[in-house]
């Protein structure tokens, strides 16, 4: 997109924006590109059945909004990312979490009520007992094992057959970050750690995870593979990795980080 460097997720950033986008997504969340191709709408060109326009955040000069539309047909995010720009792939996580953040919380998990949103800040309000619902992230970390020249890779059964990555998992009530860098690769890998360095995080709206990614050295223990979580375990050569996830994900960034000699 043109002169859009940079996404900002507060709607209210630009005081008066240059103008309205909108990232429209079918009822299955697939993202439903405009007429000529673009990533993003018009405001005054939405797709007939379109619903309500909720704020995701600026793009640049640019408001952006996202709303559902039924009975279109999309692309999934996942096929998109590849090909958009780190901030448009802000934008639409955010935009993708807006949708999946309304749709969850349509009534109060307290009483029952409905919900409505509440203006000028994230939050979803419950008039009948008071209560605000702010959007769910959860907190995930994603980790390089090395042990010299070798990178510990899994394979999920959630991944393509040929595709390997890095040990992940969610973040437990009451841990740190490093806590559960430790408890994961243990859980998943059966080794032990050491030198566990933080690298950067990143959003991956598949629901509403925080991505934080690290590295870390091995520190003794046999491989013993988590049936439950990985159809295979193994260690790879830097000179000779598998296929690895795109250098557009924060795995592929670790792994490009580890080849290069540099995580």
């Amino acid at each position: 997109m043109d002169d859009l460097t940079d996404f900002v997720a507060d709607p209210w950033a630009v005081a008066v924006p240059r103008r309205e986008r909108v990232a429209v997504f079918s009822d299955g969340l697939d993202l439903c590109p405009a007429a000529d191709g673009t990533l993003f709408h018009s405001a005054a060109a939405l797709p007939a059945s379109a619903g309500e326009l909720l704020p995701v955040g600026c793009l640049g000069p640019d408001r952006l909004y996202v709303a559902r539309a039924s009975g279109v047909e999309g692309r999934s995010l996942r096929s998109v990312y590849p090909h958009a720009s780190p901030a448009e792939r802000a934008a639409l996580g955010a935009a993708r979490q807006r949708l999946q953040w309304v749709q969850d919380h349509a009534f109060c998990g307290r009483c029952g009520g409905p919900t409505q949103w509440y203006e000028h800040e994230y939050t979803l309000y419950c008039a009948y007992c008071d209560h605000r619902h702010y959007p769910r992230v959860s907190p995930c970390v994603i980790v390089a094992v090395h042990d010299g020249d070798w990178l510990l890779l899994g394979r999920s059964p959630r991944h393509p057959p040929d595709l390997w990555t890095l040990i992940a998992g969610f973040i437990e009530p009451g841990e740190s970050a490093e806590a559960a860098v430790t408890r994961e690769v243990q859980e998943e890998t059966g080794v032990q750690l050491a030198d566990i360095r933080y690298h950067g995080s990143e959003s991956w709206p598949f629901p509403h995870q925080l991505m934080l990614g690290y590295s870390a050295q091995f520190a003794g223990g046999e491989l013993r593979r988590a049936e439950d979580e990985l159809e295979a375990l193994e260690w790879f050569h830097r000179d000779s990795l598998p296929r690895v996830p795109g250098d557009w994900t924060i795995a592929g960034r670790l792994i490009k980080a580890f080849s290069e000699g540099s995580a």
